[in-house]
């Protein structure tokens, strides 16, 4: 009994004092291992390892984010001319990970924990504006990277301010849970950033509550799928006494993939715009994709993707449809649909609806695709409804706005104004007169 005691013993100790170095430089390799996956996913974005000091139980990191090229060129290169900063921003990430089977040293700190893994980390975060002359930043990032890899993660940031010259923030915190997981392709979000003001002598603006529910799965085509939802409380700006303000905003949407097809929905609803000098706006839209080939559309965001990192992404989007066209032919061969089941703009004179609908069908690629052919087979409609206080106002505005409703495009029912499209074969019909049109490429 004494024997299988001691034999316990030192395997316990083995655990607690042997497991730290290799567990340790495991966590080091997963570590790397998320900066490049940052880096395909991110394109302009610059991570670099400052600095990396590798202990037996403790580990310290030093990682600088710097938002340069790509999508972030051209804002980059104005801010660097208004500032006159010798560098780019970026963003600085200090790490204190504690490693181990079981790792003890994260007792310490607040937030440690003895779940078995191959790291529990805290991450703080300042901001270099360029100057060299970095500035705090709210929150901590609490995060246990498992044995697989996968990292469940939870930012706080407490209630605070901050002043500098004539600015001050102020920002009530936030509390957000991260689950990531680069084996399964498994990424989630859940939670709130509240409010947050930004005053100054000429003005003042606030964003009310942000709500964040994501789960997604990366699919093998390289694009993610799942349900997304955020949810962002009431904006207000005031400045020289203008008061411009957003009730809130919804979006969500949601993707699945099945049978290498891929099917979306997306709803977003903008509340009580209030714009100065013109009145309140509010839209609404609901709107579906279906069918869409899951190989080929993944294809045209790894090359639009791509396009984004180059050093001048202007001209590499320019230059991509070459690199793309046999996907795009493929995607439209396949067949699929885009419906706006729902876009209505609200105004100070009405709503104006709106339904879209376009179909095209599955058809023969390879060497007899063609262009006109497919938008010979594809069908669409569009009715549009506007009040008639907007169209007078128009045509007030605009005398040949009045021209539609000579032409018949637009019809007058009751207090609105409408258009029923439709379109097949090559011919267009509007409120039921057809309109042929030509489609180059096809004989008449």
């Amino acid at each position: 009994m004494k024997r299988w005691l001691v034999i316990l013993l030192v395997l316990l100790a083995l655990v607690i004092l042997v497991s730290p170095g290799i567990i340790g430089r495991l966590a080091e390799q997963n570590m790397e291992e998320n900066i490049q996956w940052a880096k395909n996913e991110s394109p302009g974005l610059n991570i670099t390892t400052e600095a990396f000091d590798r202990g037996w139980f403790t580990s310290e990191g030093k990682h600088r984010v710097v938002f340069q090229g790509g999508r972030f060129r051209d804002a980059t290169e104005k801010y660097a001319a208004v500032t006159g900063n010798p560098e780019l921003p970026s963003l600085i990430i200090d790490t204190r990970f504690d490693h181990g089977l079981v790792p003890v040293t994260s007792l310490s700190r607040h937030a440690g924990s003895l779940a078995p893994g191959l790291a529990s980390t805290l991450s703080t975060f300042h901001l270099d504006p360029g100057n060299g002359e970095p500035l705090p930043l709210p929150g901590t990032l609490y995060s246990n990277v498992s044995l697989t890899g996968a990292t469940d993660s939870r930012l706080l940031v407490e209630t605070g301010s901050y002043e500098h010259e004539d600015i001050q923030v102020d920002w009530d915190g936030a509390d957000l849970k991260i689950y990531s997981n680069r084996g399964s392709g498994e990424m989630s979000v859940h939670g709130t950033i509240d409010p947050v003001t930004i005053s100054g002598e000429d003005g003042r603006a606030s964003i009310g509550v942000i709500r964040i529910d994501a789960d997604q799965v990366r699919t093998e085509y390289g694009f993610n799928v799942g349900p997304a939802n955020l949810t962002v409380g009431a904006m207000t700006l005031e400045d020289s006494g203008q008061k411009f303000v957003l009730g809130g905003m919804d979006v969500k949407m949601d993707s699945t993939l099945e049978d290498g097809r891929v099917d979306s929905t997306g709803t977003v609803a903008i509340r009580d715009v209030s714009i100065p000098g013109f009145g309140d706006v509010a839209l609404v839209m609901d709107t579906s994709m279906n069918g869409f080939h899951a190989a080929s559309l993944g294809a045209i965001v790894k090359a639009l993707r791509e396009a984004q990192a180059a050093d001048d992404p202007n001209m590499a989007l320019q230059m991509l449809y070459p690199d793309i066209e046999g996907d795009l032919q493929t995607l439209a061969s396949s067949g699929a649909e885009i419906r706006f089941d729902q876009f209505d703009i609200t105004l100070p004179q009405g709503t104006v609806a709106t339904k879209i609908a376009v179909a095209v069908p599955e058809s023969d690629g390879g060497a007899d695709f063609s262009w006109p052919a497919v938008l010979l087979g594809m069908t669409a409609s569009i009715d549009i409804r506007l009040p008639a206080e907007l169209f007078d106002m128009a045509t007030m505005m605009n005398p040949q706005a009045g021209a539609l409703l000579a032409m018949g495009i637009l019809q007058k029912e009751g207090n609105d104004y409408v258009m029923a499209a439709e379109y097949a074969q090559g011919l267009v019909s509007v409120n039921g007169v057809p309109m042929p049109i030509p489609i180059p490429g096809l004989s008449p």
